[in-house]
């Protein structure tokens, strides 16, 4: 898989990108990284991005003409996913969807944000939550580590299947040792070595949590 990231910030992915999942990844060529900084498009000598928005109003916008530059010299055309906190919610569904793209990129907004003219050009506008951030650049970043696990021979097959939000459930809860801690302890039911039974307790738990902790989605299941 080939992912590009347009990024006025190269540098704050080099911590991700060279650590845990990812960087097993890379090893493994699963995933490439390529990063385009939109500065290299611009015309003028200061390399200039962004610009008072029309209107008026407070803070600078990330400028159509250098984006789309930006956007076009991707060989070959990938599948463009602006960052923004107008866009559609993030989902796992959505995860699982990008991570089976062979190209993808992600374009990380800056300052006030991007000239709205940018969506023309792109296959979806996505938020990763309901907040407003500094740029794009965090956003991406949670987007990266949740598709790339996902793609086939990074881990193991079998660990994304029970995980919190497949099924519209959240995962059941998680014990390893020591069996008791501070009086508190292990539940009987995984000490059994009863596969069915630990399956149907936690499949109990997941149901459990969901309504506890994300009510909407145990409403949606």
């Amino acid at each position: 898989m080939n992912i590009a990231l347009i990024t006025l910030f190269p540098e704050v992915f080099t911590p991700i990108t060279k650590a845990s999942i990812l960087k097993r990844a890379q090893n493994k060529s699963l995933v490439k990284f390529k990063f385009v900084n939109p500065r290299d498009f611009a015309k003028d000598k200061r390399k200039t991005v962004d610009d008072k928005p029309y209107g008026g109003g407070a803070g600078m916008v990330m400028k159509v003409d250098v984006l789309h530059k930006a956007i076009s010299s991707l060989k070959p055309k990938p599948y463009l996913v602006l960052l923004s906190a107008s866009g559609a919610k993030f989902t796992q569904k959505k995860a699982r969807a990008f991570s089976t793209k062979e190209n993808l990129a992600l374009i990380c907004g800056h300052y006030e944000g991007v000239d709205a003219r940018v969506e023309n050009y792109v296959d979806e506008v996505v938020s990763i939550g309901d907040y407003v951030l500094t740029g794009g650049e965090i956003p991406a970043m949670v987007i990266l580590d949740s598709i790339v696990r996902l793609i086939p021979g990074v881990i193991n097959s079998k660990s994304p299947q029970d995980e919190s939000f497949e099924k519209n459930l959240l995962e059941y809860p998680q014990y390893t040792r020591p069996e008791v801690y501070q009086k508190k302890s292990v539940p009987n039911i995984l000490l059994t070595g009863n596969h069915q039974q630990i399956a149907e307790w936690r499949k109990d738990q997941s149901e459990k949590r969901t309504k506890k902790y994300r009510p909407d989605l145990a409403k949606s299941s």
